[in-house]
């Protein structure tokens, strides 16, 4: 299923928080790069389903930004 959620692009309501509940198990595993690799698809997915001011949208963007100082720093 995880493979189908990502190759399909799925915004379903399931797979849009299945997506971020992947991306918030590979923070917690201390895989920065990983994450963000599976937050930023689902950053702009977001944006396109919910908009750049919904409350999701928001919290991801605000984790990406935060991935990155770890990255970068």
């Amino acid at each position: 299923m995880l493979t189908h959620v990502r190759a399909s692009g799925d915004i379903s309501p399931t797979a849009l928080d299945l997506r971020f509940n992947i991306g918030i198990l590979l923070v917690s595993e201390d895989k920065a790069a990983e994450a963000a690799d599976e937050l930023q698809p689902l950053h702009d997915d977001l944006c396109v389903v919910y908009g750049p001011d919904h409350e999701l949208t928001r919290e991801v963007a605000e984790l990406l930004a935060r991935l990155r100082l770890a990255t970068d720093g």
